[in-house]
């Protein structure tokens, strides 16, 4: 009778632990979930945001450019976007990132006179790949002090497999047509 009830203690408390385990697996998961979204509003914020004029001229300057080697080289421009970006990307994919998304949208709103502002970004994790995200970013723009007017801005992202936290790829999809609206 005494060594029933030692086991049935014995059990109890086995399986306080792994419920106590799980929690805590569970809530790890949900933090790495909440980060990656953090991460993901961040990126979203430096793009939609402004334009940054610092970052714009770091860009645009020439004195900031030099030829090494017969390639164009802006270590103040790669220097600005290490810093602004470089805590969110693996390092392969933020020069591929920049080449292709980074600059578009900033770059064509400062040359045409536009101010961007995110006013609101909804993400989703997929059932597909648990690395993978959508998202829809609500997006005002406006020239010189003219009437505000928002687009839907919407992509994918995923994150790295073997850098925690960072994106690994990065896309958008559909615009509402709003790189055209800023080139006018």
């Amino acid at each position: 009778m005494r060594h029933r009830h030692i086991h049935e203690k014995l059990l109890f408390i086995l399986l306080v632990m792994l419920f106590a385990t799980g929690m805590l697996v569970g809530c790890s998961r949900t933090g790495a979930e909440n980060t990656n979204e953090q991460v993901i509003q961040k990126v979203l914020e430096l793009q939609f945001s402004g334009p940054d004029e610092e970052f714009m001229d770091a860009m645009w300057n020439p004195e900031y450019k030099k030829v090494v080697d017969g390639k164009e080289e802006n270590e103040v421009f790669d220097r600005f976007v290490q810093e602004a970006y470089g805590d969110y990307f693996t390092e392969s994919e933020l020069d591929t990132f920049v080449r292709a998304f980074g600059t578009q949208y900033p770059s064509t709103a400062h040359s045409n006179g536009y101010k961007l502002d995110l006013k609101n970004v909804s993400i989703e994790q997929t059932e597909q790949a648990s690395n993978r995200y959508e998202f829809i970013a609500q997006v005002g723009y406006q020239k010189d002090g003219g009437k505000e007017e928002t687009a839907k801005v919407e992509g994918a992202i995923f994150f790295s497999t073997k850098e925690e936290g960072k994106i690994g790829r990065f896309q958008y999809s559909k615009d509402e047509s709003l790189i055209e609206s800023l080139s006018r």
